[in-house]
């Protein structure tokens, strides 16, 4: 099997097209003010079972959740990034092969 050096260009070009697209991802403030608010609504536990029993626990859950998420996005943006370089790296390597 031969070193298809054009075809893993690219395929590189557009895999850091990609990645650029990941690194993007933002936007998600309102989520991390929603878990900021929820953390505040807990607080105050009494007044949340008054007005339902439920609320304490699933605002919790739903806070744990959204810190999840947010760091699992922040976690594929660095990985984006650094993929990027790495991939920047391997077109490096392969412009040297005629």
């Amino acid at each position: 099997m031969a070193l298809e050096v054009k075809k893993i260009q690219s395929l590189s070009a557009q895999s850091i097209e990609d990645l650029k697209a990941i690194e993007k991802i933002g936007g998600l403030e309102h989520l991390a003010q929603l878990s900021d608010e929820l953390k505040k609504a807990m607080a105050d536990e009494e007044q949340l079972r008054a007005v339902s029993p439920m609320l304490p626990p699933y605002f919790a859950e739903l806070r744990k959740n959204l810190g999840f998420l947010l760091g699992t996005a922040k976690s594929l943006q660095t990985h984006g990034v650094n993929r990027t370089k790495d991939i920047e790296g391997l077109l490096d390597q392969l412009s040297h092969i005629k």
